[in-house]
């Protein structure tokens, strides 16, 4: 699956299947820069990306 496609599912709301199809902060993070997310947004993502890890190691 392409980074694009893996993060438009996070944002979509569907984390855990991004998560499981392989998306990774960097990903997140790269994806959402070429977006042009700014810096606090894309910090708050992959605060609820880190969270969401691990509640899917639960």
């Amino acid at each position: 699956m392409e980074d694009q496609e893996l993060v438009m599912f996070w944002l979509a709301g569907d984390h855990k299947l991004a998560i499981r199809k392989g998306l990774t902060s960097t990903i997140l993070a790269n994806e959402l820069r070429k977006k042009g997310y700014k810096d606090k947004l894309i910090e708050d993502f992959l605060n609820d990306f880190a969270r969401d890890l691990k509640n899917d190691q639960k």
